[in-house]
């Protein structure tokens, strides 16, 4: 789904809505004309019915064969404890916010859904999940979870989510390229990371010809990694009164780093990877980007026999003895406005949420804990240690209901720059005019 087809659908959703009422009418009218008989049977069965049927529904999105089966266990195991047997649904990341978004619509959103980054303010601001800010309240669990990746399920004052894995964000290198220059230990500033990239350049006498690759792709990876150049910097989407302020100096500052790259012939803008093979640091092109464990997962799927070399370093500070920033995406669940057993969910949701079940979700989504208890967690002995250790440092992105379409508006200027085809400043200023413009701050 791109991104101006969700901020349409999201704008019909009062129509979609409107529909559903007038339906739910026309068949109330209906119900009403049965017979007396016929009422006073089903008047006397349903109170058995209703008492022995503890039913949810659930819904998770992009999981594989495995994924499913180890589902489909703990269901199980929930149903044991609590009575409740549970209906489970799934779908492809693509599709999902579509089809979250027509659920809501027409009232037949699952009791429990699961959603990404980008889906949750939109989703919440029209009002698709419940508030679970009174479940919270005294939760023995609440405190074990990173409290940047708690707020992400946030919006308007209220919590709506709980978050169940992270896709964070770091500094990754190929170790065996680094060698042939002489470095060992890994970057911690804007200027090592800089200088590194000097080394390995060709035109230096080093092996490479771009050896930092930006993630430029098909989607928004090149604006995932100016973000995380951005927090690094110190800034931020927006101000206090929800105003754009990219154009500032920290987000300026982030954005000259960023085009520096490229400027000096140490990224190659047309290297893009299209989503399906090895990455450009998998292939060996580069040795250097931003990114996550996606990239040992890559090396392992396409070439295994570099992926013991894909390390992950601390994320970077953009002055040395700065303290290191950067930022996670991060999946989340929250409990079905439509729902008819609120209690119901909350036990559901808590069980998905709990120690033992995040875990799983980390392990078998191929993520991060977003719980500090995990950060020991066995799964995580086959990970390199600098992912789990940049997960202290993570935050997230603006909870915006406009973020859908404010990250698909800095890819594409993002592309602009990194070709120089404006200079930065520009760039900026006219991209907080455009995101003021989708917010109508």
């Amino acid at each position: 789904m791109s991104a101006s087809d969700g901020m349409k659908f999201i704008q019909s959703w009062e129509d979609l809505v409107a529909d559903k009422l007038q339906g739910i009418r026309r068949r109330a009218v209906l119900k009403s004309s049965f017979g007396i008989a016929a009422g006073l049977t089903v008047a006397l069965k349903a109170p058995a019915i209703r008492a022995q049927d503890k039913s949810l529904s659930l819904m998770i999105l992009g999981p594989d064969q495995k994924a499913v089966a180890w589902m489909k266990s703990a269901l199980d195991e929930f149903k044991s404890k609590s009575g409740y047997a549970v209906e489970l649904r799934q779908s492809d990341w693509g599709s999902a916010f579509q089809k979250l978004l027509t659920a809501t619509a027409s009232g037949t959103l699952a009791d429990v859904c699961m959603m990404g980054q980008v889906m949750t303010p939109a989703l919440a601001s029209k009002g698709a999940f419940l508030p679970i800010d009174s479940y919270l309240k005294g939760w023995a669990e609440i405190d074990q979870f990173y409290v940047p990746m708690l707020k992400d399920g946030a919006f308007g004052g209220k919590s709506y989510a709980l978050p169940v894995y992270a896709d964070v964000r770091t500094a990754i290198y190929r170790s065996d390229i680094l060698e042939k220059v002489g470095i060992s230990a890994l970057p911690t500033n804007w200027d090592d990371f800089k200088a590194l990239a000097g080394k390995l350049s060709r035109k230096n006498g080093g092996p490479l010809d771009a050896p930092f690759f930006a993630n430029q792709d098909k989607s928004v990876g090149l604006m995932q990694t100016y973000s995380q150049m951005l927090v690094q910097a110190g800034g931020s989407y927006f101000d206090a009164k929800g105003k754009s302020i990219l154009s500032s100096e920290s987000g300026l500052a982030a954005l000259q780093y960023l085009v520096s790259f490229f400027a000096e012939g140490l990224a190659n803008p047309n290297i893009v990877y299209q989503g399906t093979g090895p990455t450009p640091l998998v292939q060996g092109l580069a040795a250097m980007t931003y990114n996550s464990v996606v990239e040992p997962r890559n090396a392992h799927a396409n070439n295994p026999g570099v992926e013991k070399f894909v390390v992950a370093g601390l994320p970077l500070s953009a002055k040395p003895g700065g303290t290191p920033a950067t930022l996670a995406w991060i999946n989340k669940l929250g409990i079905g406005a439509n729902t008819k057993d609120p209690d119901g969910a909350w036990q559901l949701l808590s069980f998905l949420t709990s120690k033992d079940s995040s875990e799983k979700f980390a392990e078998l989504w191929g993520g991060l804990p977003s719980r500090k208890d995990l950060k020991d967690a066995p799964f995580l002995a086959s990970i390199n240690k600098g992912f789990v250790d940049a997960t202290q440092y993570a935050g997230a992105l603006p909870i915006t209901p406009n973020l859908l379409q404010i990250q698909k508006e800095v890819n594409i200027a993002m592309q602009s720059a990194i070709r120089q085809v404006q200079s930065p400043a520009d760039v900026l200023a006219a991209l907080d005019r455009k995101i003021d413009e989708i917010t109508r701050a």
